[in-house]
């Protein structure tokens, strides 16, 4: 393994150093399957063990045939890089781990005579080499069956000499026309859906069976009606057991499924769906409603096009209504609404609960290469928060489809799992609050308040540490040994105070002012900064406090009235060129002769 990478150098010396323990892994590996078949499934710390059990034997796998990398869902080989390559690569016992799975398990199935014709379906780069290998273990094998490979072109251009016939991914012509004249039916038969049959669904590693559903074409190849679809999700349900379906056609949208809802005679569906759409704005708050209703918990969304702030508005409804925002968006794309999309889900994980940037493969062999999203840009100088959200650890649609159903989004959305890889925990459910003078806290902390205040973008950062170590009272909330919110009550300058007094119509010359505010993202929603500014209000004693929030921080001006704080003034800012207002607790407002109130 000389010049691989670190986790196979690791790995092999650990092999090495502890045979007992991976012969023990191989041993137990049975139970971690088991366990994903289970009701225990639905429980993070046991489901990403299990997880983690079967990841680390598929790494000691790909020891066994270095250089390729077989992973969940995944297969590569980084010295294939064209078709003259996937030649050699195809008839090489060493190299090739799909041969020896032809031998035992595929040998014995193409036996049967009466077989006359095997289609190979391609969709993805990282099975183009397990394709090629079954069609040539086929061909030798069987030399008069008649070996189709199936997929996009871009998949398969270089294929035409492992089978007899490439087909199309979206032509089902070609497909039944190859069908006919091999002698079997022109047309497809009466079944309202795919026949599952054949498959070995009691081994499915699930403790539910998710289908997938490709193209839903009714009569003349158009989208079936809303009623067809409904009996198409009832017979697999019936035939097969199925209490999902993952759907692969994007004409299926939030819409379309908030029609089939006039099928189900207003009751609940017994299965969950997930949609793969374009992100447009075809759909309402009304429409996203129904379409929960009709079982839909989790929505993939591709090629956004149309304005901005539109399409935030429908990542919102859609989370509104209990739906799931996974986007993926192309890689390097540098259009202006690109770039606006990706810093509204950095800063807004509980609306756009998921994403990903897709690098384009640079060959067919070659997967493609997925960016997990980032931390909010404003949050980068920020302590991390320990571990990463409990969607990349499950990393399957299906287990995600399944996970949402079980739990809802609010709660799936605040796990975590740390770095040990199974371990969870859930945002909020550990944090403790703290109110304090500046010279009060710890080492460092000061540091990290004053960049989650310049993180929050909402005030200058020129007097925010000359204010901070100057404030009557610092809260903090802390979680994990990292700060997830602050705010404070500051001795506002004097030059400031007037500043402000004159613009307003208020003697605020006697007032604290309760600002610096910042909460990070994956914490909003939770209440943090209400009971914060509770705390610190709570505490001012014989004080008055004021605030100042612009007209366009509506999140701020949120939790001031959640904390019974109203605006008693505003003014124009030359500075900062917008409205401003001046918040006061409403128990502090008094007469008309109170210092907080208008001047004359």
């Amino acid at each position: 393994f000389n010049g691989a990478d670190p986790d196979t150098v690791s790995l092999s010396a650990d092999l090495a150093a502890n045979p007992e323990h991976w012969i023990r892994k191989i041993a137990g590996v049975g139970c971690s399957l088991e366990l994903l078949r289970t009701e225990e499934f639905y429980q993070p710390a046991p489901c990403l063990a299990a997880l983690k059990d079967i990841g680390d034997l598929m790494a000691l796998a790909s020891l066994a045939y270095y250089p390729c990398r077989i992973q969940w869902g995944r297969f590569s080989n980084p010295t294939v890089w064209d078709w003259p390559q996937s030649g050699d690569f195809v008839e090489d016992q060493d190299a090739n781990p799909f041969l020896s799975l032809c031998h035992s398990g595929l040998a014995s199935r193409i036996a049967q005579r009466r077989l006359s014709l095997l289609i190979l379906f391609v969709c993805a780069p990282a099975q183009v080499l397990a394709a090629l290998t079954m069609a040539r273990f086929i061909k030798k094998q069987r030399p008069g069956l008649h070996v189709a490979l199936l997929g996009k072109h871009g998949l398969l251009a270089g294929a035409k000499d492992y089978g007899d016939s490439l087909l199309p991914e979206n032509n089902p012509k070609a497909l039944m026309d190859l069908v006919a004249r091999l002698g079997g039916p022109g047309t497809p038969g009466d079944s309202a859906g795919p026949d599952f049959s054949g498959l070995p669904l009691e081994d499915y590693l699930a403790p539910a069976v998710v289908l997938p559903l490709g193209e839903l074409a009714g009569s003349g190849h158009d989208l079936m009606p809303p009623k067809h679809l409904m009996a198409v999700l009832s017979e697999q349900e019936r035939n097969f057991g199925a209490q999902g379906f993952l759907s692969k056609d994007e004409r299926l949208t939030p819409a379309y499924m908030a029609e089939m809802t006039g099928e189900m005679a207003g009751e609940q569906p017994a299965f969950c769906i997930g949609l793969a759409c374009a992100l447009d704005t075809s759909a309402g708050t009304e429409e996203m409603a129904a379409a929960y209703k009709a079982g839909v918990r989790l929505i993939q969304w591709r090629d956004a096009g149309g304005q901005l702030e539109s399409l935030t508005k429908l990542l919102w409804d859609v989370s509104q209504a209990g739906i799931w925002n996974h986007v993926v968006m192309p890689g390097g794309s540098e259009s202006r609404l690109a770039q606006g999309l990706v810093g509204f889900m950095a800063a807004n994980p509980n609306i756009a609960h998921s994403w990903i940037q897709l690098q384009p493969p640079t060959s067919c062999f070659a997967n493609l290469v997925e960016q997990a999203e980032k931390a909010s840009v404003a949050y980068t100088q920020v302590a991390e928060l320990p571990g990463r959200p409990l969607w990349q650890g499950l990393n399957e649609p299906v287990y995600q489809l399944l996970y949402l159903n079980r739990h809802g989004i609010k709660k799936v959305m605040r796990w975590r799992v740390r770095d040990d890889g199974y371990s969870v925990y859930s945002l909020g459910q550990n944090i403790t609050y703290y109110f304090v003078k500046p010279h009060e806290l710890p080492p460092g902390y000061l540091d990290e308040i004053c960049r989650m205040v310049e993180a929050g973008g909402s005030v200058g950062k020129k007097w925010v540490r000359y204010n901070l170590e100057r404030a009557f009272l610092i809260g903090y909330v802390l979680e994990e040994g990292v700060i997830v919110g602050n705010s404070s009550l500051k001795h506002p300058r004097l030059e400031y105070v007037e500043a402000v007094s004159k613009q307003s119509g208020l003697d605020l010359t006697q007032c604290l002012e309760r600002g610096y505010t910042s909460v990070r993202p994956e914490y909003r929603g939770m209440g943090i900064g209400t009971k914060l500014l509770e705390g610190l209000t709570a505490r001012a004693g014989s004080k008055k406090v004021f605030s100042i929030i612009s007209a366009d921080n509506v999140a701020t001006q949120k939790i001031a009235m959640r904390n019974q704080t109203k605006q008693v003034a505003t003014f124009y800012s030359e500075r900062l060129g917008k409205e401003i207002g001046v918040w006061i607790p409403a128990g502090m407002i008094e007469d008309s002769n109170s210092p907080l109130a208008p001047n004359a």
